[in-house]
């Protein structure tokens, strides 16, 4: 036994793997010279602004709002502004055909997705994002929407919603790529104003989302909506309202004069 504890001991000192011990020095000197993405802008100035600067690789962003509203029309947006930038987005796009999805698009832009779809296995979602990583280089994904990503029959919804945004925002860490969720929200009157309580299982799905965006359309005309920043860990911003315009088929930022 005393042989053996040696053996563990003189193992564990002379081991270098990727999962050793290192001190603070030493790990902020690997992140300087490591090749993370730099900060990808939303271009939605305001939304760069409250997020100090747009989006950073690891993180988890959900998307919420009523039915109908905007959420898939904000993550087109994003992926033309992203795509812009130099820096390639992932689909995987559950709640229309892909014939409706594709001519969403007024023009389309160039992104990967999945040629058939497979819903509830996480395991799939992970090795299609490493797999795109490994093809096309991917920096972004979006997933329309969360409940196609665990099995709704089951009696355990609660763990099941759990376990999905906590293996999520895992998988955005370890690549180190940006996941973007869509979140489907309760029923919620044209007189009142969305919140991240009336996003379904909002406790779970807030906890570990690093950014909560909530938009839905102003009730005089079907182009204009407001996005709300509800939070975001990094910067520390609340409930930031910003007027968005629906122009060439994508949603912009709307300059009001208060």
């Amino acid at each position: 036994m005393k042989s053996q504890s040696k053996d563990i001991r003189k193992e564990l000192m002379d081991y270098k793997g990727q999962d050793q011990i290192v001190s603070s020095f030493d790990l902020a000197e690997m992140i300087k010279y490591s090749k993370d993405i730099p900060v990808i802008k939303s271009k939605i100035p305001l939304l760069d602004y409250h997020l100090e600067g747009g989006f950073e690789g690891g993180e988890l962003i959900s998307v919420s709002g009523p039915p109908k509203t905007g959420k898939t029309l904000l993550c087109q947006s994003l992926t033309l502004s992203f795509l812009d930038q130099g820096y390639k987005s992932l689909w995987f796009q559950y709640e229309v055909t892909p014939k409706r999805f594709i001519e969403g698009f007024n023009d389309l832009p160039k992104f990967y997705l999945p040629q058939k779809l497979e819903a509830y296995n996480m395991p799939w979602i992970e090795k299609r994002i490493l797999e795109a990583i490994l093809k096309h280089g991917i920096k972004v994904v979006f997933i329309d929407h969360l409940h196609y990503l665990f099995d709704l029959v089951s009696q355990n919804t609660s763990l099941q919603i759990g376990s999905v945004i906590r293996t999520l925002k895992q998988i955005a860490v370890k690549y180190n790529i940006i996941i973007f969720l869509a979140c489907h929200m309760k029923k919620v009157t044209f007189d009142k104003e969305p919140s991240d309580e009336d996003i379904r299982d909002s406790s779970l799905i807030g906890s570990e989302s690093d950014t909560v965006l909530i938009i839905w359309r102003t009730p005089k005309t079907d182009t204009e909506a407001i996005l709300k920043l509800r939070y975001a860990r990094r910067s520390g911003a609340r409930d930031k309202k910003i007027n968005l315009i629906k122009v060439d088929g994508l949603l912009r930022q709307e300059d009001k004069d208060d």
